[in-house]
């Protein structure tokens, strides 16, 4: 990192030898150099500063050799590993790409993990870090823990952190990245018989990533999950599904909701929202008034009548090819008379 004389790295460090533990970053100031070299996070282990080891380093003493270190700093941290990401009964992985442009060199993330020597020490390249403000912020769609696939089709599955730390400085200044995402496998919503009650929480501000349309149902009109954005909030909590029917927002029944004000309603949630939904493979059978009760009955007695229908064309069929069958033994038998009658006699017949 590069600061100019007089300014600091933007960093909180706690730890040393008269404090608790080993030196750690414990906050990074919003627009500091540190935090905008998308290479620290809270909670590294500083190691050493410019090579100087910081292992008998007082607090106070690690607080004065980071402040007159100079304008060039090269810090040696260490870092917990990731927890190694697994798609199990609860969890499935899915894919998105995103396109961002860079802000000095970076894309406002920090990633942690890679390919390692000791084997239990290898993890994918994860993100573990979105700066706030930055590129990947102001797009949307990664999140902490997302793991970084690739870098303009470059894999970066097998390589070592420094390696997808260099593959990241030396791309264009737009680049897309292929980003593996959780989605969260809800098995109340697959087998729910009737409505559910929903709540997704999110950070204040931000989009649920779900576009609403109106349907007809039973004569009447519903508020019906349109699209839901890969990636979103939406798509990552696994409750909700294109065709569901949101029957309440926060309480509010949209029952009788314009499409404007039901998208109104979503989009000044806070914190979380409670959703009431009607699962989409339930929506046929749960909306279902007497008429269509009346219409289904029919069609399945015309379901029926076609059954029979087509059971008695086979049972025709089937005795006309076993008549058929009889005739053509009939003629092998009458031929082969004939052929004994004509070894017989040693004439053909005319």
């Amino acid at each position: 990192m590069i600061k100019k004389e007089g300014t600091t790295l933007g960093l909180t460090v706690s730890g040393g030898t008269d404090k608790d533990g080993k030196p750690r970053v414990s906050n990074l100031r919003q627009g500091g150099i540190a935090a905008r070299s998308d290479q620290l996070d809270v909670g590294d282990y500083i190691k050493s500063v410019n090579g100087i080891n910081l292992t008998k380093f007082r607090h106070d003493e690690i607080i004065s050799l980071l402040k007159n270190v100079g304008e060039r700093v090269v810090l040696e941290v260490e870092y917990e590993l990731p927890p190694a990401s697994v798609q199990g009964s609860g969890v499935i992985f899915r894919t998105v790409e995103v396109t961002l442009h860079k802000e000095g060199n970076t894309f406002g993330f920090v990633i942690r993990g890679g390919a390692h020597d000791v084997r239990n020490k290898s993890r994918p390249i994860v993100i573990t870090c979105v700066r706030p403000g930055g590129p990947a912020d102001r797009e949307g769609t990664i999140k902490p823990g997302d793991r970084l696939l690739s870098v303009d089709g470059i894999r970066l599955v097998g390589t070592s952190h420094n390696e997808a730390m260099g593959i990241l400085k030396q791309c264009g200044q737009e680049a897309t990245l292929l980003i593996e995402y959780d989605v969260s496998v809800m098995d109340s919503v697959t087998t729910a018989s009737g409505p559910l009650l929903v709540e997704v929480t999110k950070t204040a501000g931000s989009a649920l990533g779900v576009a609403l349309s109106t349907s007809m149902c039973c004569s009447k009109q519903v508020i019906v999950i349109d699209k839901i954005k890969s990636a979103s909030i939406g798509d990552r909590c696994g409750a909700l599904h294109i065709g569901d029917h949101i029957l309440s927002i926060d309480g509010t029944s949209m029952e009788y909701c314009t499409l404007a004000e039901a998208t109104q309603f979503l989009a000044n949630t806070s914190d979380s929202v409670k959703l009431e939904i009607l699962p989409h493979h339930q929506t046929r059978l749960a909306l279902k008034g007497p008429e269509h009760e009346e219409e289904e009955e029919e069609e399945e007695e015309e379901e029926e009548e076609e059954e029979e229908e087509e059971e008695e064309e086979e049972e025709e069929e089937e005795e006309e090819e076993e008549e058929e069958e009889e005739e053509e033994e009939e003629e092998e038998e009458e031929e082969e008379e004939e052929e004994e009658e004509e070894e017989e006699t040693g004439q053909p017949f005319v």
